[in-house]
C-alpha cells in the first residue's frame, strides 16, 4: 500500500493567510507581497521559500480557486467576521493539503466522544495513514497550531487538546466553502445527507 503524501512541514500564521487571501480577492496577489508578510514571522531564506510555496498552494493554486473567484464578493464580506474568516482559511488549507483534512477529521472523530485528546492518540491514528515517521510528526506540528489559532480547539498544556463549543458562522458562503473542502477531499461532486454527520463537521454549529 502506498503511503499518502504529507507535503506540509511548516505552520503558516492565520493572519498571513488572511492577508494573502485578501490580496488574491482584490487581484493584487504577488509573491513579493506574501514574502513581506512572511518576513514578519520567519527568518532564513529557505524557510521563507518553503512558507511561500505553502501559501501559494493554499491560495492561488488551491483546488477551489475557481469557486473562490466566482464567489469572491461574498467571501470578502464573510471574512470581515473573525469566525467566518477562520473557517474559510482552514477550509482552504484542508482543500490544498489532504493531510490537514485528515488530521482535522481525526480530531473531530475523537471530540465527538470526549472533550480531551492527547497528541499520542492523534499521532497513532494519523501514522496508520501516513506512516510513523518524522515527516508525519512535522506535519502534525505544522497544521495543529493553525487549528488552535483558528479557535477550533485549545491546548491547555503541551500534548493535550481540549474541545470548545462549535463555531457559530454567520455567512452561508462560509459553510459552503467548508462543504467544498470536504467534497474535494472525498472526490465527490454532491454531498449526501449521511455525509453531513462526518466528524469533519463537528467544529461547525
Amino acid at each position: 500500500m502506498s503511503v499518502k503524501k504529507i507535503d506540509i512541514n511548516q505552520r503558516i500564521p492565520i493572519n498571513t493567510l488572511e492577508a494573502a487571501l485578501v490580496s488574491y480577492l482584490d487581484d493584487n496577489y504577488s509573491n513579493e507581497y506574501v514574502l513581506e508578510q512572511l518576513r514578519l514571522e520567519f527568518t532564513g531564506e529557505n524557510r521563507l521559500k518553503k512558507a511561500l510555496a505553502i501559501v501559494n498552494k493554499i491560495i492561488p493554486k488551491n483546488p477551489l480557486h475557481e469557486y473562490i473567484i466566482e464567489n469572491k464578493e461574498m467571501i470578502k464580506a464573510a471574512i470581515r467576521r473573525k469566525d467566518d474568516k477562520n473557517i474559510i482559511l482552514i477550509a482552504l488549507l484542508n482543500s490544498a493539503y489532504p493531510f490537514s483534512f485528515d488530521v482535522l477529521q481525526t480530531f473531530g472523530k475523537y471530540f465527538a466522544v470526549q472533550e480531551i485528546i492527547s497528541i499520542n492518540a492523534i499521532k497513532k491514528t494519523i501514522s496508520n495513514i501516513y506512516g510513523g515517521n518524522r515527516a508525519t510528526v512535522n506535519g502534525l506540528y505544522s497544521v495543529i497550531p493553525m487549528f488552535i489559532e483558528a479557535n477550533l480547539f485549545t491546548r491547555p498544556k503541551s500534548g493535550i487538546y481540549e474541545w470548545q463549543t462549535p463555531i457559530n458562522i454567520s455567512a452561508p458562503i462560509t459553510k459552503e466553502i467548508y462543504l467544498e473542502s470536504f467534497k474535494t477531499n472525498k472526490s465527490i461532486t454532491d454531498i449526501q445527507e449521511y455525509q453531513r454527520m462526518d466528524p469533519y463537521f463537528t467544529f461547525l454549529e
